[in-house]
């Protein structure tokens, strides 16, 4: 019988139990928030790729033929220049896609050229999943405007 309440009395191995029952919320939480901040990062990223992409366009966009010279509408060139701006982190993004709208013309050379930037970041942080829903992406959209870097030409 002494044996028996030895063993009820016995501490042994309870630090471990409950070390195992609190390490997985902890754990959870905290890929929560590093996923969270891979997405704050991420945001700013596609924000600074959307401003670069409004560059290029503003430069290579000829669609209001506004500059005899220059060739195309310099598509390519903005999704290459957003492609870019996102560095390594270019293959977490998925979609990626830069539609130009110019407002440039001959009579107004420096009409606004607005780029919208669309594509989606895909997560990767395990447990972090659970804020980025079921198909493991957050979309991001981003719109830029800036004036072309047109001239006025006599013709």
């Amino acid at each position: 019988m002494n044996e028996k309440n030895d063993l009820l009395r016995d501490q042994r191995g309870a630090v471990l139990a409950e070390f195992v029952v609190a390490i997985v919320p902890l754990l959870t939480i905290f890929f929560v928030f590093v996923q969270l901040s891979a997405i704050a990062a991420a945001r700013l990223r596609f924000k600074h790729a959307a401003v670069v992409g409004a560059r290029a366009a503003a430069v290579f966009s000829n669609a209001g033929d506004n500059c005899p010279e220059c060739e195309g509408g310099g598509g390519d060139d903005v999704n290459q220049a957003v492609r870019a701006a996102l560095g390594s982190t270019a293959p977490k993004f998925t979609g990626l896609a830069a539609d130009v709208t110019d407002r440039s013309s001959r009579r107004d050379p420096y009409g606004l050229v607005t780029v919208q930037v669309t594509g989606r970041y895909q997560c990767s942080v395990p447990l972090g999943r659970v804020i980025c829903g079921i198909n493991g992406s957050v979309p991001f959209t981003e719109r830029k405007s800036m004036p072309h870097q047109g001239a006025l030409y006599r013709m």
